[in-house]
């Protein structure tokens, strides 16, 4: 698994942008591939230089999906929302349909507490998950790049749904969620932090807009996280496939979205 997970294909080298990857490359349960420039994967998108514009339209990138807040959105525009060669989508994936999440008293670690937002993201945010995976099924023939803040957990979550629907077992979707640490440059991440309430550098994360400084679980990108949050998954809603029909997929949006994974 190592060697797809560090194939050379993967990671997207931009100068005004981070955690930039390609989907492709995974072997799935039933010995298939999924298929390189279909799916790209990137933090945010606002400092992109004019060579990483080009860059990733020469890579056949056609349609953008900004998961970011409209005030992020307003505070840092896509490059791309503007552009006549690319079709640009907003999706403020979080909304305010988590604003009262607090991490139950028997999350433990890291890891635990960011499942426990997953889920309820999994449960709360059903309806604009199905909105962006339509627009992901609809899309052209080309590339499609998805993307949040930092590429981890909007951006995750959405990633994680499109490779479980293809049929890449959830030990190599974890994997990939994991890269993140290798990806992006994160001063406040620290997974050997025993607490994961602790607050880093509060004044550091005013400065950046963010209304409330976040927890140092907000910062990791464990494996473990996106094991639980797919396991919660399978438990309540019967695995990912089951889950796009209660999201409001069809069964040929489903199969077309699996269909532009699979090579």
């Amino acid at each position: 698994m190592e060697k797809e997970i560090l194939d050379p294909r993967r990671h997207i080298a931009l100068k005004g942008a981070q955690n930039v990857r390609d989907l492709g490359g995974y072997s799935t349960a039933d010995g298939g591939k999924t298929k390189w420039r279909q799916f790209v994967r990137c933090a945010n998108m606002h400092q992109l230089t004019e060579d990483d514009q080009k860059i990733l339209v020469e890579f056949g990138a056609g349609t953008v999906i900004d998961l970011r807040t409209s005030s992020a959105v307003e505070r840092m525009p896509n490059v791309f929302a503007q552009s006549n060669e690319v079709v640009y989508h907003n999706y403020d994936f979080w909304g305010d349909r988590v604003n009262d999440f607090e991490p139950s008293p028997s999350s433990l670690g890291q890891a635990e507490h960011l499942a426990e937002l997953y889920r309820l993201a999994f449960d709360r945010c059903g309806g604009i998950i199905g909105e962006i995976l339509t627009t992901l099924a609809n899309a052209g023939d080309h590339a499609a790049v998805f993307h949040c803040g930092a590429g981890k957990d909007r951006t995750g979550i959405v990633a994680a749904l499109l490779l479980g629907n293809a049929g890449v077992p959830h030990e190599t979707i974890a994997a990939d969620f994991a890269l993140t640490e290798r990806y992006l440059d994160e001063p406040n991440r620290d997974h050997d932090n025993p607490e994961p309430l602790h607050i880093p550098n509060p004044e550091a994360q005013r400065l950046l807009g963010w209304p409330e400084p976040l927890s140092v679980y907000f910062f990791s990108c464990l494996p473990q996280t996106m094991l639980l949050a797919l396991e919660y998954l399978d438990e309540r809603y019967g695995g990912v496939e089951s889950y796009l029909r209660t999201v409001g997929l069809s069964e040929d949006l489903i199969r077309r979205l699996r269909t532009k994974l699979l090579a």
